[in-house]
């Protein structure tokens, strides 16, 4: 970008078309744009001081006019520079907005988990096939993100930005907590999981507040909270995977993610865990993790690792 045309841009004197351009130029490349514009304004200024005050043996006179005239430029000056200023603070203030508007999308491959750091401090660990979508940084007012799948999150407290999570089936609201989100659209599953602090969890027409060791799930439609049966449940995170409460078929769903295979039934009815406790380590394998569930339900398996496939019989 020419010089000429970003002072008269600072100056308040570009055309709406150099001003267009401006915007333009800066908004491909910020950083890049500032350091450019920094040295515009660091030249103009130096400019306009040096003709102000003059050199140095001629900065005191005995002619009062002269005085008069040397503060008229000083004060000139000072108004250029508070435009400047007003400038740079605009042009700040609106490259903030439009990145605090830009979403970035990030999504967990199947066998896979992740942690990852967001803007403000906030640590969120996604499941194997989670998806989060999050602004580069967030706005001045608040912190919106939107998950598909399960993420637990520790959220930085903000009293003057509140933290929400959007899902397909309700709005979470939170200050400053710890707490897991299950939202699986196509099986129409969403829970809510409650660690430390307080959430609000709302729905159409429906809103409850969550504490500490309080599970609330979408049954029917409905908000329903329960006490948080199983902690073991939330360590997913460290790799571990509960059986307590789990049908078998539900199982096998979060097998199909974690370990990343395809689950086919040859089997006339659906086996049933006889035993449901007890916890599996996602990094032993699923050969070890069905070998487990062998002594709580009676299956027999086979595995294609060819085609990436077990088959139950």
């Amino acid at each position: 970008m020419q010089k000429e045309i970003i002072y008269r841009y600072l100056i308040g004197k570009s055309t709406p078309e150099e001003e267009l351009a401006i915007k333009e130029w800066y908004y491909r490349n910020p950083d890049e744009c500032q350091k450019e514009i920094d040295e515009v304004r660091f030249l103009f200024e130096g400019a306009l001081l040096h003709y102000a005050i003059g050199k140095p043996e001629a900065r005191v006179t005995r002619k009062p006019r002269g005085l008069r005239l040397n503060i008229r430029r000083v004060m000139r000056v000072a108004a250029v520079i508070a435009l400047l200023v007003g400038c740079m603070f605009g042009m700040r203030e609106l490259a903030f907005h439009r990145v605090s508007g830009q979403m970035t999308a990030f999504e967990v491959p199947a066998g896979q988990r992740i942690a990852i750091d967001l803007s403000d401090g906030t640590r969120v660990w996604l499941n194997s096939e989670s998806r989060i979508e999050y602004p580069a940084v967030f706005g001045r007012r608040s912190r919106k993100v939107k998950i598909s799948g399960e993420a637990m999150f520790d959220v930085v407290p903000d009293a003057n930005r509140p933290f929400t999570v959007e899902t397909f089936a309700s709005t979470i609201e939170v200050l400053g907590t710890k707490f897991n989100v299950e939202a699986d659209e196509a099986a129409g599953r969403f829970s809510t999981t409650l660690i430390r602090g307080k959430v609000k969890v709302s729905t159409e027409g429906q809103e409850v507040v969550l504490h500490p060791d309080q599970t609330v799930d979408l049954v029917n439609g409905n908000l329903v909270v329960v006490p948080t049966d199983d902690p073991a449940t939330l360590l997913w995170t460290e790799g571990i995977l509960s059986m307590k409460n789990v049908s078998f078929e539900e199982l096998m769903t979060k097998f199909e993610k974690l370990y990343d295979v395809r689950i086919v039934y040859r089997c006339q009815t659906m086996p049933v865990i006889e035993f449901s406790s007890g916890k599996i380590r996602v990094a032993d394998g699923i050969d070890h993790a069905l070998r487990v569930l062998q002594h709580v339900s009676k299956f027999d398996y086979e595995r294609d690792e060819q085609s990436n496939i077990i088959y139950i019989k």
